[in-house]
């Protein structure tokens, strides 16, 4: 009898770096399931995939993962979830006294609070359990700071110390957490950046990062059974200038 395909869950998995990552699990043969916003971009993401033989549909969902509502009943209860990969995420471009009380609540929403929203509800339902793996995608800017992102700062950071203390929690029921704390990658976020020679220079590869990068660490957070509350740095050195 054919075992049953392994299933990663990913948040924000239908562009970028999120996508990305589903692209690397699924030539891997692992089932996905992507979540985001538009219905009409998920579709295209899942067309996208490759799908090994044996391995079940792709699948996604459509929503607004900001909402603890939106969680309710949109995994069935029976299904395992091996993978969870927290990517969803806005940033943000504007002086803190000149953001909106709206575009502060909606990007640390989107950024953490959904985070914390999605991985309770897969935790009480069981759908992540002993052997499952949780990799939240953070960013430098949480580390370092940045000029015109304060909310978006802040937000990361807390994806830091959500991981951290929840690597705590989890460790003895067999569940691992982990973070990628990426730098600047080359995604339409970041598309306006792209020719900045004076941050090209202060990266000292010299370049932007590339999502599928992004996505060998998070297979390899996957893969490596000792790292729990392993926090990997993925910016090019820019966060030891």
């Amino acid at each position: 009898m054919a075992s049953t395909p392994r299933h990663v869950l990913i948040t924000g998995g239908s562009r970028g770096i999120g996508l990305a990552i589903a692209q690397l699990f699924a030539s891997h043969s692992y089932r996905c399931t992507l979540i985001s916003r538009s219905a009409e971009t998920l579709q295209t993401a899942v067309a996208s995939l490759p799908s090994s033989r044996g391995v079940l549909k792709h699948s996604y969902i459509a929503g607004d993962i900001s909402s603890a509502r939106f969680w309710d009943g949109k995994i069935d209860g029976t299904a395992r979830v091996d993978v969870l990969v927290n990517c969803a995420g806005i940033t943000q471009s504007s002086l803190f006294t000149r953001t909106s009380s709206e575009e502060i609540e909606r990007i640390v929403d989107t950024n953490l609070t959904g985070m914390l929203w999605g991985t309770r509800y897969l935790l009480r339902r069981r759908n992540l359990t002993r052997g499952s793996v949780i990799v939240n995608v953070a960013s430098l800017l949480g580390v370092k700071g940045g000029f015109g992102a304060v909310a978006y700062a802040a937000s990361k950071a807390g994806v830091l110390g959500f991981t951290r203390a929840l690597a705590e929690e989890l460790g003895q029921p067999g569940i691992r957490v982990n973070a990628i704390v990426p730098g600047y990658i080359s995604t339409d976020m970041t598309a306006e950046m792209a020719d900045s020679q004076d941050l090209l220079r202060k990266i000292p590869v010299g370049r932007f990062g590339k999502p599928e990068e992004v996505a060998d660490a998070a297979m390899f957070l996957v893969r490596n059974e000792y790292a729990n509350n392993c926090v990997l740095n993925l910016d090019g050195g820019l966060s030891a200038t």
